[in-house]
């Protein structure tokens, strides 16, 4: 039997709306050169949201530019005005045919992020929906009701935001016209984008794009980055842009081509194959001693060449995540001489082995001082909470793990002492920084010079060293040369060079082992299923767990032996 459309629950629109219940009201301004662009903003403190007042406002006109003034702001609907504040902003065409914000606000209150409202813009590139530099071919994000856009830069740390490694975005395509928004900064700083139709839009698309100061700068003044707009008539537009987006990251951000990085070691570009051997579940559960570890490297340098072979350990230093931030080998896996005889083994079959680490993770009752280094909310009142799984199977997450900040002084000393005492003990030829990729705006240490220091300490006197991360944006393929991937390692990217130009990308500590998928020391149970062909700029990945060889043998050299046959 036919069905209709379904209504959409009250409760699942309080969870997906995440909008006002009101007009906002927002006066609109023209931009220059465009009859049908209409431009709104919003200034968001600690405390409150404001417009601006249109009876307080005043615009400079020129031949490419366009300034609005407004010495007074407005309550958000306009319900009240003459408020203090004052914002300038200046839109003006650039060279290449976009449209720039920049804008600079001061206010008694604590300035957080403004917003930047869009109408009018071209719907046949809105109707063909939106992408990004990763998504894949012919994929496109469409808003729906109780279900709009919103990607959010550099990290999407609350569902259901999807990813978006670079502030760029484009609707539409060569045969629709297109266009593009791309965000300019100098810092590592969160953007937000966010397309909708509410009710009193009158069925326009409304483009939202945010931008969020530093809190480690948060005060009544804030300059926002730049804010560009393109509208594009062919592929080779659209292309242009991106270029020119990438073009700025690169000068932005010193990022080095990836021909051209001195913190890759030269062993590394020989790698055609990452096996994930699994240790020590959090629970206790053994999947691998470090005997068996090494009896996995002997199978899998029988089957391939070794030297071609990065062997990465989770799990490797006792309970997963349940000793974090305490790296030393486990007396239950084999002990110091266990896992001496592991890398050993390995230097003598020619594969590097790379254990893992967490940047942030940490037992409370194994740091005791976590309350000084733990991520602090932007407003400083109190601890960020974030990553709870549910190791036991309790149906509810741990209690006692918390995330700390490695900028932090103390714990960025701990951690350096740590990583590095195990290379320098055991002669490791890389590292692993869990949750590298995560991104906190936390108010009293800025987090990616956490990275970067400790990044660089561990290599300095150790030039052989790769330190890898798991997940990657921008900026931070600055900090990590290679990184484990949250997209899969199948996945064709719309513009590959995003990576590739820069950096390489491996296969997640969660992927499935052959058979039945299971994800061994990682919270997500079994994930049945192979990858398809390695993506440009990813590296064919495998994982093994306590019975893949003897019962999924056949699967797995199957896929060991791949990796070489796709290899370059």
């Amino acid at each position: 039997m036919a069905r209709g459309p379904r209504a959409v629950p009250r409760t699942l629109a309080a969870v997906y709306a995440f909008d006002l219940s009101f007009d906002p009201a927002d006066p609109l301004f023209e931009a220059p050169g465009d009859a049908t662009l209409r431009w709104g903003l919003q200034v968001f403190t600690t405390a409150n949201v404001y417009a601006l007042d249109p009876e307080r406002t005043s615009v400079e006109t020129g031949a490419d530019r366009l300034t609005i003034v407004a010495d007074a702001l407005a309550r958000v609907g306009q319900q009240r005005r003459g408020l203090p504040g004052r914002v300038r902003v200046t839109v003006s065409s650039t060279p290449d045919g976009s449209l720039e914000w920049h804008g600079v606000v001061d206010h008694d209150e604590v300035v957080k992020s403004v917003k930047l409202l869009l109408r009018g813009l071209p719907d046949a590139a809105l109707g063909h929906g939106w992408w990004q530099a990763t998504s894949m071919a012919g994929l496109t994000t469409h808003p729906a009701p109780y279900a709009p856009l919103r990607w959010r830069y550099p990290w999407p740390d609350d569902d259901p935001w999807p990813e978006w490694e670079t502030p760029w975005a484009c609707a539409g395509n060569a045969v629709t016209g297109a266009l593009t928004v791309s965000v300019r900064d100098t810092e590592v700083r969160p953007v937000r984008l966010f397309a909708s139709s509410p009710p009193w839009a009158d069925g326009d698309t409304v483009v939202e794009v945010i931008t969020e100061e530093d809190a480690t700068r948060w005060d009544g003044g804030y300059s926002t980055p730049a804010i560009r707009l393109r509208y594009c008539s062919s592929q080779a537009d659209i292309d242009a842009d991106l270029g020119d987006h990438l073009a700025w990251l690169e000068h932005a951000h010193a990022l080095p081509r990836w021909e051209a990085r001195t913190d890759v070691p030269s062993w590394f570009h020989g790698v055609r194959l990452v096996v994930n051997v699994h240790g020590r579940h959090w629970t206790g559960h053994v999947f691998h001693t470090y005997d068996a570890m090494a009896e996995v490297l002997r199978f899998v340098a029988n089957q391939v060449p070794g030297d071609g072979v990065l062997a990465y350990l989770p799990g490797w230093e006792g309970r997963y995540y349940y000793d974090y931030p305490t790296y030393r080998p486990d007396p239950e896996l084999g002990g110091d001489a266990g896992f001496a005889r592991l890398v050993e083994t390995a230097l003598g079959l020619g594969v590097r082995v790379m254990p893992m680490f967490g940047v942030h993770g940490a037992n409370t009752a194994a740091y005791p001082d976590w309350e000084r280094a733990v991520l602090r909310t932007r407003t400083d009142r109190m601890p960020t909470l974030v990553n709870k799984p549910d190791w036991d199977g309790d149906r509810s997450g741990e209690d006692d793990q918390v995330f700390l900040n490695p900028a932090e002084p103390g714990f960025g000393r701990h951690l350096l002492g740590e990583v590095a005492g195990v290379v320098d003990r055991f002669g490791v030829d890389g590292v692993f920084l869990d949750t590298s990729g995560c991104w906190f705006n936390d108010p009293r240490h800025r987090l990616i010079d956490g990275y970067r220091h400790l990044v660089e300490a561990l290599r300095d006197g150790r030039p052989d060293l790769l330190v890898a991360g798991e997940g990657w944006f921008d900026a931070l393929l600055g900090v990590f040369p290679v990184n484990q991937s949250w997209l899969g390692i199948d996945r064709v990217f719309r513009y590959p060079e995003l990576l590739t130009r820069y950096g390489r990308a491996v296969g997640h500590l969660s992927m499935g082992a052959p058979g039945d998928g299971s994800t061994g020391v990682h919270e997500g149970g079994f994930y049945p299923g192979a990858p398809g062909p390695v993506a440009p700029g990813h590296l064919a990945t495998v994982a093994v767990v306590g019975d893949t060889i003897s019962r999924h043998r056949d699967e797995f050299v199957r896929r060991c032996r791949a990796a070489f046959e796709a290899a370059p």
